[in-house]
């Protein structure tokens, strides 16, 4: 600063440069920023989300800002290409993140635990029956109605074969009035305890539930919330250890 200066000249003066210097930042700013944004995607992987999927980001944590963590679930509402994304997470916020940031969510499916029958820890258990896969001609076959009047046997007969898609072994969708559960609000759903899956059992669980998705009694789903399977150990008519799947609600039953 010149002695001779004002205070007013002299900031004047530091105006002065300091316009120049942000012009000239100007110029080269959109280059740079460019230059270091196509380094940065230099190792990208190919990923690409859509509208409205659900994704889990790779951001610092509350506690330590330099320690990240995967957080989530959160759903991709706007892309910017080429590589990065807006994701709204479940707190309402919005984050624009490169997609080395953001994974694809893969909802949690819980495993399975074994129970027997006579334990009593869960309460009243209702298995699934094991029934020998029939059809309604063997049914016909084996039913004796020799005790009967031969008008009697033609008319029982005659029902058992109007009604004869109801007596094979196959389960079939009851058509009931259906059930709705109304959870209390402004309850946070704790997360329930994994039950890992017996070596023993696995083959059985993937048979049981192929089964199930074959007669229509059960869908795939990608819901954010999966309940645990609890397999009931029992015997069946040839004294065999088998496992019977069941779905242990208990936690939905103290919010409901």
């Amino acid at each position: 600063m010149n002695i001779s200066q004002s205070a007013a000249d002299y900031l004047q003066e530091i105006k002065i440069k300091m316009e120049k210097a942000a012009e000239s930042a100007s110029l080269t700013a959109a280059q740079k920023q460019k230059s270091y944004g196509d380094y940065f995607s230099k190792r990208s992987s190919v990923k690409n989300f859509s509208i409205g999927e659900q994704v889990v980001l790779l951001i610092p944590d509350s506690s330590n800002k330099i320690y990240a963590r995967w957080t989530g679930p959160g759903e991709i509402i706007q892309h910017h290409p080429p590589h990065s994304y807006k994701v709204k997470l479940p707190d309402g916020t919005v984050r624009h993140v490169h997609v080395n940031k953001i994974r694809k969510y893969h909802p949690r499916a819980l495993a399975v635990g074994v129970i027997f029958e006579d334990d009593h820890e869960f309460g009243d258990i209702h298995p699934t029956p094991n029934l020998s896969r029939s059809t309604s001609e063997r049914v016909l076959h084996e039913t004796d109605l020799n005790h009967l009047k031969e008008t009697e046997r033609e008319q029982v007969l005659a029902i058992l074969l109007k009604h004869r898609t109801l007596f094979t072994s196959d389960v079939k969708i009851a058509k009931v009035g259906a059930h709705r559960i109304r959870l209390k609000p402004n309850i946070e759903r704790k997360k329930p305890f994994l039950y890992r899956i017996p070596e023993s059992l696995k083959i059985k669980v993937d048979e049981q539930i192929e089964e199930l998705l074959r007669l229509d009694l059960i869908e795939e789903s990608d819901a954010e919330v999966a309940y645990p399977i609890v397999c009931v150990n029992k015997k069946d008519e040839k004294h065999h250890n088998i496992a019977s799947p069941n779905i242990e609600i208990r936690h939905d039953n103290n919010m409901a």
